[in-house]
């Protein structure tokens, strides 16, 4: 789970977007410079050796651990020079992916195809492919995925960029980190090169021509593009390479060509906060929460918590520091998909509570939870896209002035010394920033084009939609109400059918896009029934699964009990009202016991019930949902769990009571019952011992 909040930790750092103090007015850019960028990124374009005779495209099996019916999916290689500008450059193979359009009928699929750009930079096809395979524009055209160059199977070249050097996973400072982060990307360029990589070819204008040479190979005239976030600047650079190939465009989450603004880190951290907070502000489960995650935040600053670790192949160190980003991170993160808006508050609190008492739990899952590799986020490309592109330099150039208009996010793992560190290893190994070149230069355009963003976007705002719209004569700019980060991918009912449209009539002006326009609703935040039980049970399978079994033990002999006496009670009533037969005929008379087992049984059940619809209801909502605790149907859950103790414990003293005055009791009564008595309150320790208890 760790890895979650890291993730957005670096998506924070290294993709924020525009200042919150700039949100009310976007800065212009004058007509004379809009025409001297197009005159010069023409001539650059001419300037380009000649590339027309590469490999036809080869197909390939789907390279996916995900099933899929035959015939949704296809999947195939394309071949690109790895650097255009370079007549002696190497050629590199690109894997692309088409989803089948859904339509039941093939008359109603549409000839002009969509290209959906990845983002990141550097995320992996396969995650988008099993998303968008269920996105409601297939019902009338085909999609295309492009996994953009040096990503996953399109030649990763630090596919292990995590998982080496693991020493550098420790730091004694914020600072230090950087430095080592900074360190390891040097590592990744430098082995690469060794290996014959030409990182200058990585960057979005290489991107843009690879996406040209795609819809020329698959023998398209032109296309529909669709971008979100990194996808959005690599649609901009697009249209200004492949113009004539592009019918129509549609660019969500939004990140300027020329990085106008992005970098502004603590701007954007502050505004997902405020969000919140303004929101939830006379909502019970946000009580306090502002000076709470203020002192947290900063005890967190002044006293980062050291996690002892024996997973030594992960933390060479044997240990973990866990600082205040985790605290701004959580409910940055989550602000990604408004699904998880509800739940923000109760895991800003379920961390504050952390902090605050001192439970370790939490953070013994950070320390746990991780596998040191993966390539769900080729790092290599990533990096030297910011690199090539400026991301990095536009950081370093912006921090200081970000930070000290908002003083609450300094002491962090970011900084200007950090920046500047960071862009510096690109310079060192010949990844010049290209920010500020034309090709990198504000964009106009006269092709429909479909501006978007959503409204609560976290790491691309609306400011720096409205900062590009103008740019597009033939356009429209669409903001949407409590959306997260790229609205038109996960509101696929109502964006599907609106993008099909667009593509229709290329008319953007008069699109019915109202159900973009309406957005989601406000959240309605829920409290989340707090416990660890979670957290612990997940640190214990992580450290040894074999240690769970106990526990399993524990709760699941007296549910299996439980369960069968909620049956086998009423069963034995009825059985006696067919036969016309009261249990004093039966010398079975328990003085109430019986009634009293059978509503501990039902107790005891509802209890386990309650508890797995409250992990159930919580997952739904977010994997870090799971921070907060249960859902809160999971509270009433606790209270039956409480009951069945109580119940049971009763039902044994009038069984007990009723055998030792008048016996006689059948055997198999006075097991059954006492097997019922034991199991509820076996629960209710079991619901205490666990933090499953209401109080």
């Amino acid at each position: 789970m760790i890895r979650h909040f890291t993730a957005a930790l670096s998506a924070a750092g290294l993709m924020s977007a525009a200042a919150l103090a700039q949100e009310s007015e976007a800065p212009e850019v004058p007509v004379e410079e809009m025409a001297a960028a197009e005159v010069a990124v023409a001539e650059t374009a001419t300037a380009l050796p000649d590339w027309s005779n590469l490999p036809e495209p080869v197909d390939l099996v789907c390279p996916f651990s995900f099933d899929y019916e035959d015939g949704a999916l296809s999947c195939g290689f394309i071949t690109v020079p790895e650097n255009r500008a370079n007549p002696d450059s190497r050629l590199i193979r690109l894997h692309y992916v088409k989803i089948a359009s859904t339509a039941e009928d093939e008359a109603d699929i549409r000839p002009d195809p969509v290209l959906y750009l990845t983002g990141g930079p550097g995320v992996t096809v396969e995650g988008y492919a099993e998303r968008l395979r269920e996105h409601h524009v297939l019902e009338q055209r085909d999609l295309y995925i492009l996994e953009q160059r040096g990503i996953g199977h399109s030649g990763d070249f630090c596919p292990h960029y995590d998982g080496v050097r693991r020493e550098l996973a420790w730091g004694d400072t914020p600072l230090d980190d950087a430095r080592n982060n900074a360190e390891r990307m040097r590592e990744c360029f430098r082995s690469a090169a060794e290996a014959g990589v030409d990182l200058t070819g990585y960057s979005t204008w290489e991107n843009a021509h690879d996406v040209r040479d795609l819809r020329q190979a698959l023998g398209f005239e032109s296309w529909n593009v669709w971008g979100i976030s990194y996808g959005s600047h690599l649609g901009q650079m697009v249209l200004n390479v492949d113009p004539e190939g592009t019918r129509a465009m549609v660019l969500d989450a939004i990140v300027p060509n020329d990085l106008t603004d992005l970098q502004r880190i603590a701007s954007w951290a502050n505004l997902v906060l405020e969000n919140v907070f303004t929101t939830c502000a006379d909502d019970p489960v946000c009580d306090g929460l502002r000076p709470r995650f203020e002192a947290a935040l900063d005890e967190l600053k002044a006293n980062p918590i050291i996690v002892e670790t024996d997973n030594l192949e992960l933390y060479p160190e044997g240990r973990l520091r866990v600082g205040g980003e985790i605290l701004l991170f959580a409910p940055f993160m989550m602000m990604y998909e408004q699904d998880e808006h509800p739940a923000i508050p109760s895991v800003m609190r379920a961390v504050i509570e952390a902090v605050e008492t001192g439970d370790r739990t939490m953070f013994d899952l950070f320390a746990s939870d991780g596998d040191g590799g993966g390539i769900s986020v080729a790092q290599g490309m990533s990096s030297a896209i910011r690199c090539n592109d400026g991301y990095f330099a536009a950081q370093a150039e912006v921090i200081d002035d970000d930070l000290a208009a908002n003083p609450l996010f300094q002491g962090l793992g970011f900084s200007g010394e950090a920046a500047a560190m960071t862009a510096q290893v690109c310079v060192d190994e010949g990844l010049t920033p290209r920010r500020g070149s034309p090709e990198y230069s504000f964009v106009t355009s006269d092709i429909p084009t479909l501006v978007i963003n959503g409204n609560w976007d976290p790491v691309t705002p609306p400011v720096l939609a409205e900062y590009i719209a103008p740019g597009y004569s033939n356009g429209r700019l669409i903001i949407v109400p409590f959306a997260g980060h790229g609205p038109t991918r996960s509101m696929s009912e109502c964006a599907g059918p609106v993008l099909n449209a667009f593509f229709d009539d290329l008319d953007p002006a008069g699109l019915d896009a109202a159900c973009l326009e309406e957005g989601v609703a406000e959240p309605e935040y829920f409290s989340a029934f707090s416990t660890n039980a979670l957290l612990r049970a997940a640190v214990m399978a992580e450290d040894d699964p074999a240690s769970l079994a106990p526990a399993g033990l524990w709760a699941g002999l007296p549910f299996f009990i439980l369960l069968i006496g909620l049956f086998a009670y009423p069963i034995a009533w009825f059985a006696r009202m067919i036969d016309g037969q009261s249990v004093q005929d039966l010398n079975a008379d328990t003085g109430g016991a019986r009634l009293l087992a059978f509503a501990t049984a039902l107790t005891g059940v509802g209890f386990l019930a309650l508890i797995g619809a409250g992990g159930a209801q919580i997952f739904d909502v977010s994997e870090v949902a799971l921070l907060a605790g249960l859902g809160p149907i999971a509270g009433t859950g606790a209270w039956l769990g409480l009951l069945a103790g109580l119940l049971g414990a009763f039902s044994l003293f009038l069984l007990w009571r009723t055998q030792m005055s008048d016996g006689g009791l059948r055997i198999g009564t006075l097991l059954g019952m006492t097997l019922t008595g034991l199991s509820g309150v076996a629960l209710a320790t079991f619901a205490f011992a666990w933090d499953l208890a209401p109080f």
